[in-house]
C-alpha cells in the first residue's frame, strides 16, 4: 500500500521498494495499479529479472523484456461509441460500462513483450472467449459493494 492520500499516486520510490519487497517475497509479477508510483515497480521488476503488467495505456517499452503486458483501458473505443450514439440521435446518459465484448479493455502484445507472452497467448485468448460468452464469470465490482 502506497499511501493513504493523493501523494500516493506520485511515489516512485516507495512503488519500487514495496515491488522490491513482493519480489523478494516470491511474486512473479506485480500488476500495478499505481499511477507514476508505478514506474518504480518497472525498475523493480528489471533490478530483479522479474515482471510487471502496465494498466491503463500500454506501458510495454518503459522496460522492455520485463513487462509481461499492460492492461488497456480503451477510453477511445468508449468516446467512439458515445459520439456514434448521439449522432444517430440515440444516445442516452448514464452509467456506460465497456469491457472485453464491447472492446472497452484488452491486453497488449507488441514488439516489446511478444517473446514472453507468445507461450500464454493461446490460453489468454481462450479465457477472453470464456469470458466475453459468459462462461467465466468475472465479478462486477459495483455489483459486489452494493452487497457490503
Amino acid at each position: 500500500y502506497v499511501g493513504i492520500n493523493s501523494a500516493a499516486w506520485a511515489n516512485p520510490s516507495r512503488g519500487k521498494e514495496l515491488a522490491l519487497g513482493q519480489y523478494g517475497s516470491g511474486a512473479d509479477v506485480i500488476f500495478h495499479a499505481a499511477g507514476a508510483s508505478g514506474i518504480g515497480v518497472f525498475d523493480a521488476a528489471e533490478e530483479k529479472k522479474a515482471y510487471v503488467i502496465g494498466v491503463d495505456s500500454n506501458q510495454n517499452a518503459i522496460k522492455p523484456g520485463r513487462v509481461a503486458t499492460s492492461m488497456l483501458k480503451r477510453v477511445d473505443t468508449a468516446v467512439y461509441d458515445i459520439i456514434k450514439q448521439e449522432l444517430a440521435g440515440n444516445f442516452k446518459a448514464g452509467t456506460h460500462t465497456y469491457g472485453l465484448k464491447d472492446k472497452g479493455i484488452d491486453y497488449a502484445v507488441d514488439e516489446n513483450n511478444e517473446k514472453i507472452i507468445e507461450p500464454y497467448k493461446a490460453k489468454l485468448e481462450t479465457i477472453k472467449a470464456n469470458i466475453i460468452s459468459g462462461a467465466v464469470k468475472v465479478p462486477d465490482y459495483y455489483e459486489v459493494s452494493k452487497k457490503k
